[in-house]
């Protein structure tokens, strides 16, 4: 599977953003941080860790007594492909709809605005 093409869950964000602050980490050490946090179960983080795994975001080394997991992707590539999926999903690829919802919905703040004009401004600059 490319990295592309990784989709991930609310909860398994939550694991993966654990591996992007350090890795690698054994799961116990990840099941030490989520637990509190979240209420899971060892048997939860481990059956989400096994998918991380199978989706290829994830992989792991065999450390002195426990396996030692990264993240294959960075976080920027995992927010890119989720962002794209919801561009395309829910505004069918228009970024002018979709920030348009957002200034309809909550409004944009004189920051959002200067952010947007500077994202902009950058975008320019690049394709010149």
């Amino acid at each position: 599977m490319s990295h592309n093409q990784i989709s991930l869950s609310a909860g398994e964000w939550q694991v993966m953003e654990r591996l992007w602050e350090q890795s690698p980490r054994t799961l116990m050490e990840l099941v030490r941080e989520l637990s509190p946090a979240t209420g899971w179960h060892k048997s939860t983080i481990v059956t989400m860790v096994g998918r991380l795994e199978a989706k290829g975001a994830v992989t792991y080394q065999e450390g002195g007594r426990a396996r030692l997991y990264s993240p294959t992707i960075s976080r920027n590539q995992a927010a890119l492909q989720e962002t794209e999926s919801l561009l395309h999903r829910i505004y069918q690829g228009s970024v002018g709809t979709m920030v348009n919802t957002l200034a309809d919905g909550r409004g944009l703040s004189e920051q959002d605005l200067a952010e947007l004009a500077a994202i902009l401004e950058k975008a320019r600059g690049e394709r010149t």
